[in-house]
């Protein structure tokens, strides 16, 4: 019974992490889009505007490259099995 309860346990939190990476991807996509979006427009006619557009933007596709490798590429530390 414990071996059905530890498959379980393990099929939730798989699910909340892919869950969790869908949200965080899906928001640092709409934060590139957006900065993007205001990057590429014409010029506005203050120039202060353009540094801190280019700096969100490379940081938002610095987070798009990144936020999988946080989710998956760092293995979990499991608890350990009692025998």
């Amino acid at each position: 019974m414990s071996d059905q309860n530890g498959k379980s346990e393990f099929g939730r939190r798989h699910h909340r992490k892919v869950i969790a990476f869908i949200i965080t991807e899906a928001l640092a996509i709409g934060v590139l889009f957006l900065a993007g979006s205001f990057a590429l427009w014409p010029r506005p006619a203050d120039s202060t505007l353009s540094l801190p557009l280019n700096i969100a933007t490379i940081a938002a596709a610095a987070a798009v490259a990144l936020i999988p490798i946080i989710f998956f590429a760092i293995a979990p530390v499991l608890p350990r099995i009692e025998r």
